[in-house]
C-alpha cells in the first residue's frame, strides 16, 4: 500500500464517497477502480505527464495545514463539465476526442470538483482524530511542453504521496486521476506512517485528540437558523426579512458559496434554495446541499419562479422537500418553513 496506509484507505473511501455522490450528480453510474499509492517527486511526475490537464489545489485547514493536488485529464474535464450541462453522450464522446472544452465547461467542471470536495470533507472529517476543513481552490489547465513548469506550477517542488485512481462509468471512457499530497502534510494525516508508533504511543495519539474535540467542539444548539441561497438579491433580502419577523435566524449566501462554510459545523436547521430557471444545474444544488450537510432529515425548500412538472419531480428526486413559486406571501413563506423545522 505504499508509506501511508491509513492516508490511502482514507482517501480511496474518500473517492468512493465522491464517485457515488458525482454519479447522482451526473446523472450516471459513476465508479472507482484500481486505485495505487507511490511516492514520487515533482521532476518525477512531471516527466510522466503528457496530455493536458486540469490541477485543483485543496486547501486543507484547521490542525492539518497545507495543501494538496487533484489532477484531471482535460479531456475527463469536457466529459464531467458536459454531462453536468446535460450535453447529449454522442456529443460528450465528440467533445472528449477533441478536446474541445470552453467557459461554460470549465465552470461546470468547477462544480463538480466542489461536489468531489464535499465528499472528501465528509470522509476526512470521520476519519482523522482532530479538526479539518478542505476548501477548493480554482483549477488551473497544465499544457505539457506549452506552459512553463516553474518552482510553484503546475505544483511546487518536493516530494510527494500519490494516489493514482481509475474512474470507470458506462460509455464513457476516462483517464487516471491523480491525488498529490506533500509528504509533510501526508505525515500530518497519518502519523503512523510517518514513522513507527509503538502501541501504547498509537493509543495516546488517537486517544487525546477525540478528548480535545470534546472539550472544544461546537457547543449545542437550539437555534432554528436557515440558509439562505439566492443570486437575486431582492429576493434574498425578502426571504431573510420574511423570516426574521418570526425570529428565525438566518445566513444568506449567493448559489456559487462554499458550501462547506456551513455545514457541518454551523446550526443551520434548514435550507431556502432560490433559483431562476429550476434546470438542472441549479437543481444539483440540492443534492449537493443533501451530500454535504450529513443532515438526513434537514428541510431544503426549493423557490423557483416557474416550475414545470419535469423540474417538480427532479426536485424532489434530488432532494427538495417542498416547492415554492417565486414570488410568494409572507405568511406562505413563514408558514412552510414553520411546519418543515417543527417536523424535522
Amino acid at each position: 500500500m505504499g508509506k501511508f496506509p491509513k492516508l490511502q484507505n482514507m482517501l480511496v473511501a474518500a473517492l468512493n464517497h465522491a464517485a457515488q455522490d458525482g454519479g447522482l450528480l451526473l446523472g450516471h453510474e459513476l465508479a472507482v477502480k484500481e486505485t495505487e499509492g507511490a511516492k514520487t517527486i515533482k521532476q518525477e511526475y512531471m516527466s510522466g505527464m503528457e496530455d493536458a490537464s486540469f490541477v485543483v489545489g485543496v486547501k486543507s485547514q484547521e490542525e492539518y495545514d497545507g495543501t494538496f493536488y487533484m489532477v484531471f485529464s482535460l479531456r475527463d474535464a469536457i466529459v464531467f463539465g458536459s454531462l453536468l450541462l446535460g450535453v447529449p453522450l454522442a456529443r460528450v464522446s465528440e467533445k472528449r476526442k477533441l478536446a474541445i472544452i470552453d467557459t461554460d465547461d470549465i465552470d461546470a467542471f468547477s462544480e463538480f470538483t466542489n461536489q468531489i470536495i464535499g465528499s472528501f470533507n465528509s470522509v476526512f472529517k470521520s476519519s482523522l482524530p482532530k479538526k479539518v476543513h478542505l476548501k477548493l481552490k480554482e483549477p488551473k489547465k497544465f499544457i505539457p511542453n506549452e506552459d512553463k513548469v516553474t518552482p510553484d506550477a503546475p505544483v511546487p517542488d518536493g516530494e510527494y504521496f500519490v494516489l493514482r485512481a481509475q474512474l470507470l462509468m458506462p460509455e464513457q471512457k476516462f483517464d487516471q486521476v491523480d491525488i498529490l499530497i506533500p509528504i509533510a502534510l501526508a505525515s500530518l494525516f497519518d502519523l503512523q506512517g510517518a514513522a513507527d508508533l509503538t502501541a501504547h504511543e498509537e493509543e495516546q495519539a488517537e486517544a487525546e485528540p477525540a478528548k480535545d474535540d470534546a472539550e472544544t467542539g461546537p457547543p449545542a444548539t437550539d437555534e432554528r437558523t436557515v440558509l439562505i441561497l439566492e443570486n437575486n438579491s431582492l429576493d434574498r433580502q425578502f426571504f431573510q426579512e420574511t423570516l426574521l419577523a418570526t425570529e428565525i435566524k438566518t445566513m444568506a449566501a449567493a448559489l456559487d458559496a462554499d458550501l462547506s462554510d456551513f455545514f457541518p459545523d454551523t446550526p443551520v436547521k434548514a435550507v431556502l434554495l432560490g433559483v431562476d430557471d429550476a434546470d438542472d444545474r441549479e437543481l444539483s444544488i440540492c443534492i449537493k446541499i443533501r451530500t454535504i450537510s450529513t443532515k438526513d432529515s434537514l428541510p431544503v425548500i426549493m423557490c423557483a419562479r416557474e416550475w414545470t412538472r419535469t423540474a417538480v419531480l427532479k426536485a424532489l428526486k434530488y432532494g427538495a422537500s417542498d416547492i415554492i413559486i417565486k414570488p410568494c406571501a409572507p405568511d406562505e413563506l413563514r408558514g412552510r418553513v414553520l411546519k418543515l423545522l417543527d417536523a424535522a
